[in-house]
């Protein structure tokens, strides 16, 4: 028997704006239609020695509010299954790895924030750690607008779905 969980990539304050406003409530539609055996959280959060401000120049996200999970999806987060992170990745997170494998996960579900990026990240991560991972594209955006998110649909396409 499958056991199912949708990890929701950083959809979160800072990462919503135009192009990902509509992001957070499809995705609380999408769990209240859905019968996963668990849903969680990454939660990004950036830190003043990470490459993002080193290499990057990039120094936002890294407090209250701008790094809470968004008001739609707030009720559904807790203490058991939101994991911080530092990283593009969800996995750089060894909780994650470890709640999937607690509640013996054995089909992963990904949404979120930013597609190219961090969703991306984190599915070729699980893929490489052997999940059976699928991005629900129509549940990710990217605050870089449509251009990046058909990008990311793209390399998904090519290289994390399962050929017919």
């Amino acid at each position: 028997m499958e056991t199912l969980a949708l990890l929701i990539i950083d959809v979160q304050n800072y990462f919503i704006n135009e192009h990902t406003r509509s992001l957070p409530a499809k995705i609380a539609s999408h769990i209240g239609q859905c019968d996963y055996d668990a849903v969680l959280f990454t939660k990004f959060v950036n830190q003043k020695h990470s490459n993002f401000v080193k290499m990057l120049g990039w120094d936002k996200c890294t407090s209250s509010p701008d790094t809470d999970i968004c008001e739609e999806l707030r009720g559904l987060a807790n203490r058991e299954n939101v994991f911080e992170k530092h990283t593009l990745s969800a996995f750089k997170n060894p909780g994650v790895k470890h709640f999937l494998d607690k509640n013996k996960i054995t089909k992963l579900f990904i949404c979120g924030t930013d597609s190219e990026a961090c969703v991306l990240s984190s599915a070729f991560e699980a893929f490489d750690l052997g999940y059976d991972v699928r991005i629900i594209k129509e549940l990710c955006a990217s605050t870089n607008g449509a251009d990046f998110h058909e990008y990311a649909r793209t390399i998904i396409e090519r290289n994390l779905e399962p050929k017919k």
